[in-house]
């Protein structure tokens, strides 16, 4: 931890530290993260997975008869245009990148989506995905594949599958193999993936789940924290308004329709060992870590029933490592992210970057929290 003077001197985009190389075993600091072994390893690991990612999209390409998806959450139920807005009475410790005192109101573009690598029914087990991206977001950032956006990718898990890189990519080979060999993977890995599993559940309405981010995130150099989006409503949760094959997507289309809003939390890590970094599969219980609100964001009546907006759904790409240095993604299975994530987006030629088509017509609405 830095001690509180020079906390005192932390601006708001100054860039954190490295990883660094594991000291004692049970030596475990506040808002560090251990290379496992040590840099260069696990770079040769990371090389190594950017392989596998790609052999996983071969064969989920190859075994589904379609053609090459994205590694995860191929499906998407349809993609959203809104607004991100802070809210100004918003805790001090939160006011640290794109959450900084002048940023904002965000335009965004929201992707929802199925979990696994290929498309399939709704009413299948699966987890579900909401991808936000600011856009117009200023400054250096973390990878050039994007140049003015910051992206939140969450799940409706609290944790990812497994503890680490290493852990995610023996799923993702697994979850190639066929759904019954992912499910089979995770109940093998019941004290890491129990969460993960459990999400796995059908869902009435993608805009009534709650979404976690799963790993942590640096908000700006000196905390670490956790994110997660509620639903402002469970009006959809009580009345969905789909079914069948593509009911999520049915559903999404009558909640945009009429509307609709999450509010955006932050979980600070408060103890290196039951809100631990390099351990994504330990949750950070709202007991230990309470939610601390930041903004919400609103999602103006419109039609996801367009063409061209389906194209451009389809193109867009999503990293945790889209974005500013005060959010670069922490712990092993982040930084294994960087790699696989892009080399997902290269195999499958995806990628775009959302500019004028991004902007929402309506003028974003002003909250009190």
């Amino acid at each position: 931890m830095k001690a509180p003077d020079a906390v005192a001197q932390v601006r708001p985009l100054d860039p954190p530290r490295l990883p660094q190389v594991p000291p004692t075993a049970g030596a475990e600091s506040l808002n560090t993260e251990y290379y496992i072994g040590n840099a260069e390893q696990e770079r040769q690991a990371f090389t190594a997975f950017v392989r596998q990612i790609h052999e996983v999209q071969a064969a989920q390409a190859r075994d589904n008869a379609q053609e090459t998806q994205r590694g995860f959450h191929a499906k998407a139920h349809g993609c959203v245009t809104g607004w991100f807005q802070l809210f100004p009475d918003r805790d001090p410790r939160t006011r640290f990148g794109v959450f900084a005192d002048g940023a904002g109101p965000w335009p965004v573009w929201i992707r929802y989506s199925n979990g696994v690598g290929w498309r399939q029914t709704d009413n299948e087990l699966d987890a579900r995905g909401m991808a936000v991206k600011l856009m117009g977001v200023p400054g250096p950032k973390l990878i050039d594949e994007e140049k003015a956006t910051q992206d939140f990718l969450m799940t409706n898990s609290p944790t990812p599958v497994g503890r680490d890189g290493f852990d995610f990519m023996k799923f993702a080979q697994a979850n190639a193999s066929g759904k019954a060999a992912g499910v089979a993977f995770l109940v093998s890995h019941t004290k890491h993936g129990g969460p993960a599993l459990l999400s796995t559940l059908p869902v009435s309405s993608a805009v009534a789940e709650t979404y976690w981010s799963g790993g942590a995130f640096h908000l700006g150099s000196h905390q670490a924290v956790k994110f997660l989006a509620k639903p402002c409503s469970i009006a959809h949760q009580r009345n969905p308004q789909g079914s069948g094959e593509n009911g999520l997507r049915d559903d999404l289309r009558a909640a945009a329709k009429e509307g609709f809003c999450f509010n955006f939390y932050l979980q600070f890590q408060t103890d290196a060992f039951r809100t631990p970094i390099e351990d994504a599969s330990r949750e950070w219980s709202e007991a230990d870590s309470p939610p601390i609100p930041v903004g919400r964001i609103d999602v103006p009546s419109q039609s996801i029933d367009d063409e061209k907006r389906d194209a451009f759904c389809k193109q867009l790409s999503y990293s945790p490592w889209h974005g500013v240095a005060a959010h670069q993604p922490m712990g092993h299975i982040n930084r294994a992210r960087k790699y696989v994530y892009s080399a997902s987006r290269d195999y499958r030629r995806g990628g775009v970057e959302p500019k004028d088509f991004s902007i929402p017509q309506e003028n974003p609405p002003h909250h009190q929290q």
